[in-house]
């Protein structure tokens, strides 16, 4: 597997974005880093690597750009220093322009 990024990833871990499953409206996590093509997820249940999510990123409600919903496909799942707490790595696999002008809007407000 290349693990090389087409781009760097920003640190969201202290901002807290919460990710909701877009199936069935559960949290499963927060962001600790993000760019366009993907992100770490620090989630609280294993997820299986080569499945498909679909999720909505909850923007932070100063930057007023509402959820972001993407596709991504699970690349690794591991264990973290925490108990009862999984980092999984997520390629983003689909995402439609205006949710990628959001995205593009969320990761200039963490870069700053």
């Amino acid at each position: 597997m290349d693990d090389r990024r087409r781009n760097d990833r920003i640190d969201a871990h202290d901002v807290g974005l919460q990710v909701i499953n877009g199936v069935d409206g559960e949290q499963l996590g927060v962001i600790g880093n993000l760019s366009k093509e993907g992100m770490m997820l620090i989630s609280s249940r294993q997820l299986y690597t080569d499945g498909v999510l679909q999720l909505t990123i909850q923007a932070p409600s100063d930057l007023d750009c509402g959820p972001i919903s993407l596709g991504v496909k699970i690349l690794w799942c591991t264990p973290a220093n925490s108990p009862e707490e999984y980092w999984a790595g997520l390629e983003t696999i689909d995402i439609g322009a205006s949710e990628g002008a959001s995205l593009d809007q969320l990761l200039n407000y963490l870069a700053r």
